[in-house]
Parts: C-alpha cells; sequence; structure tokens
C-alpha cells in the first residue's frame, strides 16, 4: 500500500514537473509578431501592395515551407511593399528575415510613412549572400505615431538583380 501511494505520489510529482516545464517553454518562446510570414500557398499577400502580382520561388531555408517571395524588377523600386498599417504606438520595430541573393544582391528597407512626400527611414539592410542568410534589422528611432509602418524590398533596376526572401518576421520591441 505505501509503495502503491509512493508511486502515485512520483507520478504525479513528475506530471507536474513534464507540465510546468512545457508550459513554460511554450508561453516563453511565444513571440508576438505584428507580422510573420513564410509565404506558402495558404497564406495571404492582402497587406503587400503589389500582393497580386508576387512571385515564388521552390527554394526555401530550413524550416521554411516549400516556397520564398521572389524580389526583382525594373527600374521603378520598390519592388516589393508590406503596409502594416498606422503604428499606435511611438515604439521600436524589428524585421528578421532570411533571404538569398539570385543575381547582384537587393535591399530591404524599414521606414514610417505618413504620406507620399514624408518618409521617415529606419533602417535597411542590402542582401549579398548567395546562400541562405538570416538578417536582422532593427529601427533605431521610434516609428511616429500615425505613421504608417512599411517594408520595402528591390532588387534589380538599371542593372538586372534577383533574391528570394522567406520567414519574415516583423516584432515591436518593447
Amino acid at each position: 500500500m505505501m509503495k502503491q501511494i509512493l508511486s502515485q505520489i512520483f507520478i504525479l510529482i513528475a506530471a507536474i514537473g513534464l507540465l510546468t516545464t512545457g508550459c513554460e517553454k511554450i508561453l516563453g518562446t511565444m513571440n508576438d509578431f505584428i507580422y510573420s510570414t513564410s509565404f506558402e500557398k495558404y497564406e495571404s499577400m492582402d497587406a503587400w501592395e503589389q500582393g497580386a502580382s508576387a512571385e515564388y520561388k521552390s527554394d526555401s531555408p530550413a524550416g521554411g515551407g516549400n516556397r520564398s517571395l521572389y524580389v526583382s524588377g525594373g527600374c521603378v523600386v520598390p519592388h516589393m511593399i508590406l503596409d502594416m498599417g498606422k503604428v499606435k504606438y511611438d515604439n521600436l520595430y524589428s524585421v528578421s528575415f532570411f533571404g538569398k541573393v539570385l543575381a547582384n544582391g537587393g535591399f530591404v528597407q524599414l521606414y514610417a510613412e505618413v504620406s507620399d512626400s514624408e518618409k521617415v527611414l529606419l533602417g535597411s539592410i542590402q542582401l549579398t549572400e548567395m546562400d541562405w542568410k538570416q538578417y536582422l534589422l532593427q529601427s533605431s528611432t521610434p516609428v511616429p505615431v500615425g505613421y504608417n509602418l512599411k517594408i520595402e524590398m528591390s532588387a534589380g533596376g538599371f542593372i538586372a538583380g534577383g533574391m528570394i526572401i522567406d520567414l519574415l518576421e516583423v516584432n515591436e520591441l518593447k
């Protein structure tokens, strides 16, 4: 009888320990991204200004699903724009993604815009690697309240270029 009680207590303690560790791991590592995508077929491109004409490549980094966003174009830049809407708090933001250059590199820029003539550049990254590489862009200036938070992607221009992007995540730094 005592052996059975001890065994039940041990199982109960082990279960509580596993449950507590599991919950902490799940809740402790969840990120509150304001935007996250790996550009799979089921994911919406509604927030992208050129989302309906987006092109994809069947190439992705580990954990990136089956496809990535292909960014390329002519002289008119940017080639892709993600509009995340008006900012409600003057916070800093980070953008992380995996990128791979196909030809001549490209740029990813984070900025705030109140009108076509009034933009605040918050940060920029030039992609140069021909293999998948993780990039992190963090704003150094808080985004003014009421401005639209946007990400621009460009590859090419006068010289042909192309890059692919995957596992894009935008986070508000509090």
